[in-house]
């Protein structure tokens, strides 16, 4: 079901793990499907398999996606990218659709979008081998690091103090602006629905842009989402469905 919700030209509107409403998350039909919507900008998560290949996966464990409690950071990457992540989504529409690895993403899609990644795993190394990726394609100046562990986005600040970095927390209090300012945030990135005026004018004071995440439930509650976070100030969003919005 398509739903017109208008934003404001400069408004980000980031397909959350691609086009995820429609094809198996993080998976190359679903940037594909992204970027055949016109959308610009996407979001997918990242972690490290055990012999350091940086992976697309959003769950520490396999369990949803059909696959056992095969933990993601004790698999080689072989076996991996081996993997069915499709099925789980449309056996009749995605089987065979494999696990995908960053280089792959960047490789295929590098010059499309503005990327959003997520450092999703808990290595030590995430930070350093992501970014490695990254620079392997030359895609620095469109990507934005982002994490809800302050640890990691602290491990990609020194190791490469020119990144761009966006902390995803649930409301944005003194505390969460203390640690923020020691970071040099380019985004604060707080919870859909709880944003309002004030909050966003105080994100402003550590980070340039605030972009809310967590974008679900039906079509008027997610209208009704989008629609508080433009009129709070909020500089973009993640949603699962970026063809719902218009500009």
């Amino acid at each position: 079901m398509n739903i017109p919700i208008w934003v404001p030209e400069a408004f980000r509107v980031i397909a959350h793990r691609g086009s995820s409403a429609y094809a198996p998350e993080n998976t190359l039909p679903a940037f594909k499907l992204a970027r055949e919507m016109g959308v610009g900008e996407v979001e997918l998560d990242v972690q490290l398999a055990i012999d350091g290949v940086v992976v697309l996966c959003h769950d520490l464990v396999l369990t949803r996606y059909g696959h056992g409690d095969v933990v993601v950071e004790e698999m080689a990457s072989d076996e991996l990218l081996a993997l069915d992540m499709g099925s789980w989504f449309s056996p009749h529409l995605f089987a065979g659709t494999t696990m995908l690895s960053l280089d792959q993403l960047l490789k295929t899609h590098g010059d499309d979008f503005i990327f959003h990644i997520e450092l999703k795993g808990r290595a030590e190394e995430l930070a350093a081998a992501t970014y490695a990726v990254v620079d392997a394609h030359r895609a620095h100046e469109h990507t934005i690091f982002t994490s809800f562990s302050y640890q990691q986005l602290a491990r990609m600040r020194d190791f490469a103090p020119g990144s761009r970095l966006g902390w995803l927390v649930q409301t944005i209090d003194e505390e969460v602006l203390d640690q923020a300012r020691e970071l040099e945030l380019f985004q604060l990135c707080p919870r859909a629905g709880a944003v309002n005026v004030e909050e966003v004018a105080r994100g402003r004071i550590a980070a340039p842009e605030i972009r809310v995440w967590g974008i679900a439930g039906t079509p008027q509650e997610v209208r009704a989402m989008v629609l508080q976070a433009v009129e709070s100030g909020c500089d973009g969003m993640t949603i699962n469905w970026p063809d719902w919005v218009k500009r």
